[in-house]
């Protein structure tokens, strides 16, 4: 056999990086139950990117699947945090901490009725 006439072998495809740090992402956002928004925001655009990488050299890349799989992944994890998570109270005034001058002003009279019962009973 001649080795000169056989055509060059075709390079081996290999997963995009973009997606499998896509995946990677989805997976860390997995694991933080999608509560950090922003890492569910650089996930979806990793796996937007690697979509794109793999579309501008099909022979070169594969991945589409880890990509789209990152993307629903992201989404159902942002779509399942906003329905699970508790609503905010409708009256924060009940859980704000009155003024300092409000709590001289109602200490005041109780101090000076308490002092008012120590004089009656001497």
């Amino acid at each position: 056999m001649n080795v000169e006439n056989q055509p060059p072998a075709p390079a081996r495809r290999r997963y995009a990086p973009w997606a499998m740090g896509a995946m990677v992402g989805a997976l860390l956002a997995l694991l933080f139950q999608g509560a950090l928004l922003p890492l569910n925001m650089a996930v979806a655009v990793m796996a937007l990117i690697g979509l794109r990488q793999i579309r501008r050299d099909p022979s070169r890349y594969i991945g589409r699947a880890f990509c789209w799989l990152a993307i629903a992944l992201v989404l159902i994890l942002a779509l399942m945090t906003a329905m699970l998570e508790p609503a905010a109270p409708e009256s924060p005034a009940q859980f704000t901490v009155p003024d300092e001058g409000q709590k001289m002003s109602k200490e005041a009279p109780m101090a000076s009725e308490e002092d008012a019962g120590a004089i009656e009973e001497l």
